[in-house]
């Protein structure tokens, strides 16, 4: 296999989306961090938007993090991360679509809210998407959201949930206990090795998004 580089950031959670799915296939690559603020001019020429990840492999690149966590899963056998079934792995890429264009935006739109009243708002429409990946979760027959494996979709949500000390901190935003399946899935996620080794503290997240809660991003 050729050498695989993932340019990549830190503080993004789509970049940490691939590096999760890397490290459950167990593939070996070299991390290049970008400044999102002061980005390289070389970096152009990888990504012209300027947007993290792109993967590279030999003259191959791709960007936009689901596109390039498919690809990743089709470059080795081992430890597949989608479910088996033509159906299951069909009803899997409907709920990554579905939560992208649902949690992850409210995730940021209540974030950004600078008035109580956008906050509330906001705090209704996130906490209804939350509710329905607890019901997901509760549908589930293991503790991943498509069985007993863990899966790309599972990986496609898990770095907001990472960064929940941010809401927690900026909006006072709890998870809230009556969301057991969604709490459990959590510390499940929290335990995988992939998980562990991509980590960052709590403080490093709610310094870095600071701009986003102020309302100057």
């Amino acid at each position: 296999m050729e050498e695989i580089k993932l340019y990549s950031a830190r503080v993004c959670p789509f970049a940490h989306r691939c590096r999760l799915a890397l490290a459950e296939k167990g593939i070996n690559y070299e991390r290049i961090d970008i400044d999102l603020r002061n980005k390289p001019d070389w970096y152009q020429q990888i990504n012209p938007a300027g947007s993290v990840p792109t993967l590279k492999q030999g003259e191959f690149m791709v960007a936009e993090s689901l596109v390039i966590n498919e690809y990743i899963n089709d470059l080795a056998d081992t430890s597949p991360l989608f479910p088996q079934t033509a159906q299951q792995k069909a009803l899997a890429r409907g709920f990554i679509q579905s939560t992208d264009t649902s949690f992850v935006p409210s995730f940021y739109r209540l974030l950004k809210a600078q008035t109580k009243q956008d906050q509330a708002k906001a705090t209704d429409k996130l906490l209804a998407a939350l509710q329905q990946i607890n019901e997901a979760l509760k549908t589930s027959t293991g503790p991943y959201l498509f069985g007993v494996e863990i899966s790309l979709a599972d990986i496609a949500i898990y770095p907001w949930f990472e960064r929940w000390a941010v809401l927690k901190h900026y909006r006072g935003l709890t998870i809230p206990d009556a969301l057991d399946a969604l709490q459990k899935w959590i510390s499940t996620m929290h335990e995988r090795d992939s998980v562990k080794s991509n980590a960052e503290e709590d403080s490093f997240y709610i310094a870095e998004y600071i701009d986003y809660a102020s309302g100057k991003k």
